[in-house]
């Protein structure tokens, strides 16, 4: 029995060895074929991103929205929404006098309809005049023909100054409605600098800010009006903002020139980004019933 055990431990530790040299070609075999696939994998997407740069590029081209403009220039762009408004786009167009800015408006067909003489005044102050469609609906809850007809409406509204320069409401895009941007001759134009002036914000705080977002080649966003905001407490005082900017301006002339969108994009090459947003889940039932007034005005009427 003695034996037999000796033999039994001597052909164990015989066997150990072997079993662990094979143990171990077994896990550098799985080792090789997993760094394998993982060469394939990595092989494969960046083959699908050789092959989708082309595509990529031509999408930024012609979909991408503009946000900003690389250029070595001291310049930037200031842009105001949602206007012409009869009280603060007159005071808005002093103070950009004053510092010798120019300016581009994106503005709403429906406003511009009631205040010509405003829309004139900004355009012979040579200023840029942009569409911001008819009456400030979210594209993204519209059918295709409805968008066409927003910014149909608008264009000839804002004739003969208005150009080919769109801002969707609320900043709304989603491929479909960019598309139809597109094939109604529109560039459109986004944002790279804010100072939140659709909040309360104080005015001090609204001028740091914009100072410190102020970068060569930056398109920045304001509002000389408040329309049809889905805010609980809309900001339609404009005052705050026209405070911020006149201090902002004297802060920042000795470093900038303010020109509109289309001087900027001669300046420099555009920067283009897939700017694709949807409404917010509490923001959607004021934006519905927004279109549906839009939509079918009596029966809106009725129902409320």
């Amino acid at each position: 029995m003695r034996n037999a055990a000796v033999k039994e431990e001597k052909a164990w530790r015989f066997v150990m060895p072997i079993t662990k040299a094979r143990q171990a070609e077994t896990t550098m075999s799985n080792a090789d074929k997993s760094a394998d696939k993982s060469i394939g994998v990595r092989g494969l997407r960046r083959g699908s991103r050789i092959l989708m740069s082309p595509f990529k590029r031509a999408c930024e081209k012609y979909l991408g929205v503009i946000t900003a403009v690389a250029t070595d220039k001291p310049v930037l762009a200031l842009t105001f929404d949602d206007g012409p408004h009869p009280e603060y786009t007159p005071a808005l167009l002093e103070i950009l006098a004053k510092y010798r800015a120019r300016a581009t408006f994106f503005m709403i067909g429906e406003l511009a309809v009631q205040h010509p003489d405003v829309v004139r005044a900004t355009a012979q102050a040579g200023h840029t005049i942009a569409n911001h469609s008819w009456s400030h609906l979210s594209f993204p809850l519209m059918t295709g023909r409805e968008r066409c007809e927003q910014l149909r409406r608008c264009d000839e509204a804002l004739t003969p100054y208005g150009a080919k320069l769109f801002r969707p409401p609320y900043c709304h895009q989603t491929p479909a409605s960019r598309w139809h941007t597109l094939r109604s001759g529109y560039d459109v134009v986004g944002f790279s600098a804010h100072a939140e002036d659709w909040l309360a914000r104080p005015s001090a705080w609204m001028r740091k800010r914009l100072v410190g977002q102020a970068r060569p080649g930056s398109i920045v966003i304001l509002h000389d009006n408040i329309h049809r905001s889905v805010l609980p407490l809309a900001q339609h005082d404009r005052k705050p903002m026209l405070v911020a900017l006149d201090h902002a301006l004297e802060q920042l002339r000795e470093s900038f020139s303010f020109v509109t969108v289309p001087e900027l994009l001669r300046m420099g090459r555009p920067i283009r980004e897939q700017w694709y947003r949807r409404e917010l889940a509490n923001m959607r039932p004021a934006l519905e019933r927004h279109l549906m007034e839009q939509r079918r005005p009596e029966e809106a009427r009725i129902a409320l």
